[in-house]
């Protein structure tokens, strides 16, 4: 990717342009031109970042490195917002990021991945209640290890302190074996 800075804005290009248009005139086949540094495009290079806890500062010109790239900003979940009246008092502050409806967002995801991962095995608990049949043990056995296994998810959640170990959290019902047949563990 390149990009040129013109009259203070920085615009991007997947690729030279085929031709281009400057101070010194019409330039054809200008993809193949042997220094583009020459005619102020320079190469973009984006720093790797942790997207879930950081953020890429808006693009600018590193004159040192001849590039034009970002600077890599950690986001502030201590972070608060002022309610203000309307004389410009704050009445309240509130946290930007709420870490308990983040919990409650991750504990109803494993909930509701619950109850589709018992969804195909209802009908033997149906069965049961209108007709007395018993489940089988080995449905009875995987539908407790799903419930079980959620529990202790929610509580794992529950018991998270920071907004960054919350967002981080990953579960997995079931671990899935990779391609020598060996189980993946996290």
């Amino acid at each position: 990717m390149k990009a040129i800075q013109l009259n203070g804005n920085i615009k991007t290009f997947r690729r030279l342009p085929s031709t281009w248009e400057d101070a010194t005139g019409l330039h054809l086949n200008f993809r193949k031109v042997s220094n583009p540094k020459a005619f102020g495009f320079y190469d973009v290079v984006t720093p790797s970042y942790d997207s879930q806890t950081q953020r890429l500062s808006a693009m600018f010109f590193d004159a040192a490195k001849e590039i034009f790239t970002h600077t890599v900003e950690d986001i502030d979940f201590a972070a608060v917002t002022e309610i203000k009246d309307e004389n410009d008092v704050v009445i309240e502050t509130k946290p930007v990021y709420d870490i308990e409806a983040l919990k409650q967002s991750k504990i109803q995801a494993i909930k509701t991945e619950t109850g589709k991962l018992l969804q195909p095995t209802d009908w033997y608990v149906t069965r049961l209640a209108e007709r007395a049949v018993e489940i089988p043990q080995d449905v009875s056995n995987d539908r407790l290890d799903i419930v079980t296994k959620s529990n202790t998810f929610e509580a794992e959640i529950t018991a998270l302190t920071s907004y960054v170990e919350v967002l981080k959290y990953t579960h997995t019902f079931f671990p899935q074996d990779n391609l020598l047949g060996e189980p993946i563990t996290e």
